[in-house]
Parts: structure tokens; C-alpha cells; sequence
């Protein structure tokens, strides 16, 4: 087994991480805490998952070249 097929295992959870950690935390604070409705706060949290995952990318590709 290469050390890139495990690197990418391992990115592959920090994507899958990044992109559930944003969510369950931005849907409920924009829901319950800034009054928007359900529909917006799902939207929004889908929105902030997009953005965590493509930073962890972001993140591991800098890592990769340090």
C-alpha cells in the first residue's frame, strides 16, 4: 500500500469531518439562536460545510508541500 493511498483515506475523513462539524454546529445557532427559519439555517449550515471542507483541502494541500 502506497503512503497516498492513506493520505487520501485521511483527508477523506477531514473533508467527511469538516463538512459534519460545520453543519451540526451553524444550522442550530443560525435556527435557534439568530431567528432565521429552518429552511435558511439548513441552507446556510450546507453553505459553512462547503466552505470548512474546502479549507480542510486547502489545509492538507499546504501540509503536502511543507
Amino acid at each position: 500500500m502506497d503512503d497516498s493511498d492513506s493520505s487520501d483515506g485521511l483527508s477523506l475523513a477531514a473533508l467527511i469531518g469538516a463538512v459534519v462539524t460545520a453543519f451540526i454546529v451553524i444550522t442550530p445557532v443560525m435556527g435557534l439562536l439568530l431567528g432565521f427559519n429552518w429552511t435558511q439555517a439548513v441552507l446556510m449550515g450546507g453553505a459553512g460545510g462547503i466552505v470548512a471542507a474546502a479549507s480542510a483541502a486547502r489545509t492538507a494541500r499546504r501540509s503536502d508541500n511543507a
